[in-house]
């Protein structure tokens, strides 16, 4: 290489560093602003990480820098939260996660009535719809659900259904139960679209379900596992209306998942 062509490299070389730099010191100033951000609007502290990507495209796409955050006392509380690149507004989904839990109450009692026994754990995902943020003014931990449904409207939901069985599982009449289920949810006149899981899990995975849901990753993958549940199923609800009728859901018991 010619001294006119390592020249060239050098200043390509300084240029990409300033670069990588400035994105640095970027990133870092919406890491602060965001954690200030959250702290005021929750009044409690957050953690904010992976500032600058792992959401693919955001909701404005070019005009936002994406992280996730969660409080420091309950990790498992990790939702989105967006800033954009001037630092004059902030979005997160924090609320969305907070009422899920608050849903799963509701949500197991229906269950259990549903399916006709106590041993049922619950997990709800509440969906602004797509890539969208609840209202940037919604920060009343404390508001019942219903009140939230009625100030933020809620796309859908998907909830995972974990049911400690044994071996001897009347599909046919389970698959009745899933249907009424997904009749209970939409009595609740509150979603347009809805994913409905449910995992016959074995007694020993049962037992641990509540905590290990949190730390074994993609929750399909995992649940589907013959070593931790006897059988599976699910139903959808789309544009308000059922998708699958009993004889589907009965079809779809032992699905095998696959990653994509």
């Amino acid at each position: 290489m010619n001294l006119n062509g390592r020249l060239v490299l050098r200043i390509v070389m300084l240029l990409s560093l300033a670069t990588l730099m400035g994105c640095g010191q970027k990133y870092k100033d919406a890491e602060d602003k965001m954690t200030r951000y959250l702290n005021e609007k929750y009044g409690e502290e957050f953690v904010v990480e992976n500032v600058g990507g792992g959401y693919g495209s955001g909701i404005f796409t070019t005009d936002t820098i994406k992280a996730e955050a969660y409080p420091p006392n309950s990790p498992r509380h990790r939702f989105r939260a967006e800033i954009t690149k001037d630092f004059s507004k902030v979005w997160d989904n924090y609320m969305n996660m907070i009422m899920a839990d608050k849903f799963d109450e509701k949500m197991m009692k229906v269950s259990q009535e549903v399916f006709g026994q106590k041993d049922i754990w619950v997990k709800t995902n509440l969906d602004s719809g797509g890539l969208s943020f609840p209202a940037r003014d919604l920060n009343d931990k404390n508001m019942s659900i219903e009140d939230y449904f009625k100030a933020e409207a809620i796309n859908g939901l998907a909830v995972d259904l974990f049911i400690k069985s044994e071996p001897d599982i009347d599909k046919e009449r389970q698959a009745e139960k899933v249907d009424k289920l997904a009749d209970r949810i939409l009595a609740l006149e509150e979603f347009k679209h809805g994913f409905i899981s449910v995992f016959y899990l074995k007694p020993s995975a049962f037992e641990h379900v509540s905590t290990e849901f949190y730390t074994v990753g993609e929750a399909l993958h995992y649940y589907t596992r013959k070593e931790i549940s006897y059988t599976h199923t699910f139903t959808k609800i789309f544009d308000a209306k059922k998708v699958y009728s009993v004889q589907e859901i009965l079809s779809h018991f032992d699905w095998e998942y696959k990653e994509s």
